[in-house]
């Protein structure tokens, strides 16, 4: 893929994901992000997915505030791309496509990796004591991007899988 198709695509896609998180910033972790980047691995690659991350993450802080959480959050989906992509080399190793449900289900302990992630900012701002505090509520908000990234990922993925790969194939 060239670079400028790259950066286009990236850009449509880390439009999506802005507009989901800015629209659906009302609903407590419910948004599509962590789902459209396990995607995006799976078809497009490691490099990809993390480029997302990086402008999706802070395009939409820019809007919904900036803060050492901001760091967090990459790293999260960072770690989440390369998961996915060491589930992804798994399966082709034996010459296969992760299935659908097997994917939202990974989708879906990802909520519970991101959350935990992210809750380390209290750590380094508060120490132990913050950081279980802090992390042991979150769980609820946990289990709903858990819950959501299940959801989305079953409804989202048939749909995005074959857009994706026909644009990989055009951009080829």
């Amino acid at each position: 893929m060239s670079k400028s198709k790259e950066i286009s695509l990236i850009g449509i896609l880390a439009a999506v994901n802005i507009a989901s998180r800015i629209a659906l910033q009302s609903l407590p972790n419910i948004k599509p992000v962590t789902s459209l980047i396990i995607l995006s691995v799976i078809v497009f690659g490691l490099s990809f997915g993390i480029k997302l991350t990086f402008v999706t993450t802070i395009v939409s802080n820019i809007y919904l505030g900036m803060g050492i959480w901001t760091f967090f959050q990459i790293f999260a989906w960072i770690v989440i791309c390369l998961l996915t992509q060491g589930v992804v080399d798994i399966f082709h190793k034996v010459k296969k496509e992760p299935p659908l449900l097997f994917m939202a289900v990974f989708s879906f302990c990802m909520g519970y990796v991101f959350g935990f992630i992210v809750s380390l900012e209290q750590f380094v701002v508060g120490g132990v004591g913050l950081f279980i505090s802090y992390y042991s509520v979150g769980i609820a908000f946990d289990t709903m991007h858990a819950i959501g990234n299940f959801a989305f990922y079953l409804l989202c993925a048939p749909f995005f899988m074959k857009l994706f790969i026909k644009e990989k194939e055009h951009f080829l």
